[in-house]
Order: structure tokens, then sequence, then C-alpha cells
């Protein structure tokens, strides 16, 4: 008998991180999707090529970056540039291959609310950190998100829309001529979910 332990974390960590290939070009989120990507470009995709918002393209950190904004991820990166460059020259030009998300919620479309919990206007809870999340995944992008699984986490409908997913469905994404491929995956410490193409959701 193997008696292995993890924690829920650290097995969402390993099933995304192996959703990415060697030599992908990826959009590094902050928390769990920072510790994925690492932990892929350690282990089967050296090749990796990690883009943080913060303005570091090809990150290769000698030690686990703490955040965004470590000075590790400088150390022998390809470039360090302004995080106006990141968004509007790699980004939203389509340079990147897969983007790893996280948020307060997500609904069955993959549409991400990573602003407000509640209404709006008089919302119960407003989340910190906004500037930095993109409204659609741009260019052939696929967005993976990651997310611990909780009754208030996955909706019908979230409060917000902060990162589109498929809207109300892949016709009306089209319909809305939203660039890049969409949702690829979501990825929770129940399992990762793929798009049932036909249905149209997760």
């Amino acid at each position: 008998m193997n008696d292995i332990t993890y924690t829920s974390s650290e097995l969402l960590t390993i099933n995304a991180a192996r959703l990415l290939r060697d030599g992908d070009v990826v959009f590094v989120g902050v928390g769990l999707p920072n510790l994925a990507c690492n932990l892929a470009r350690r282990t089967h995709a050296p090749n990796l090529v990690m883009i943080y918002e913060a303005g570091v393209i090809g990150a290769q950190p000698a030690r686990l970056p703490l955040s965004i904004g470590d000075p590790t991820l400088v150390s022998g990166a390809l470039s360090v540039c302004s995080m106006y460059d990141i968004f509007a020259f790699y980004l939203q030009r389509g340079n990147v291959d897969v983007g790893f998300l996280g948020g307060a919620q997500i609904d069955r479309f993959a549409n991400i609310n990573a602003t407000t919990i509640g209404d709006y206007n008089h919302p119960r809870y407003v989340y910190p950190v906004r500037v930095a999340r993109w409204k659609s995944p741009p260019g052939q992008i696929a967005a993976i998100f990651l997310r611990h699984t909780k009754n208030d986490a996955f909706l019908k409908k979230v409060h917000f829309r902060t990162s589109a997913g498929f809207l109300g469905g892949r016709a009306e994404r089209e319909a809305a001529k939203l660039s890049g491929a969409g949702p690829l995956a979501v990825v929770t410490d129940l399992g990762v979910m793929n798009q049932m193409k036909a249905a149209n959701w997760f």
C-alpha cells in the first residue's frame, strides 16, 4: 500500500501543470497558477516560456517566486519591459498560447468573476486586484482556470463577469466576435473539467 499523502492544493497544482506542453508560451497568474507553471517548467516542459504581467518575458526563476513581482523572475529572463508592453504587444497581439487564471467564481460557461461578490453597486466584498484581468483571452490563447471546489465558487451565473468565457455558449461568444480559442479547462481539487463541445459548457 502506498502511503503518499498530499494536500488538495498540491493535487490541483499537479493536474494543472500537466496541461502545459513543452514550448508553450504561458501568461502566468497569481498564486496556484504561478506554482503550476513553475512545476511544469521544472519537470516535463523545460522550454516553457513564462510571461508575467509585471513585465517579465521568459522567466527562469532560480527559486519559486513569491509573487509576480519577485526579483528572482528577472535573473536569466529573455526580456523585461513595462506592464503596458506585456498587455499591448504580447497578450493582445496573440503572442501567448495559454493563460492560467484564478478567481472567486466561475459559471458553467467558464465566465470568471474576480471583481466583486454581490451586487456591483452594493458589493458584499470587493477583490483588491482587478487591473490585470483581461475581458477575454485574446489571440489564440486558451484559458485554464484553477479553483478549489466550494459551493459558492461554481454558480449558474457569476455575480460579475471579469473575464469572458463562452458568455452564454459558443454561439454567443462567436456573435460577440471575441478573439481567441476561449476556455480550455477548469481545474479543481476534485478533477479536471474539459469543455463539452456539443453542449458548449463545462
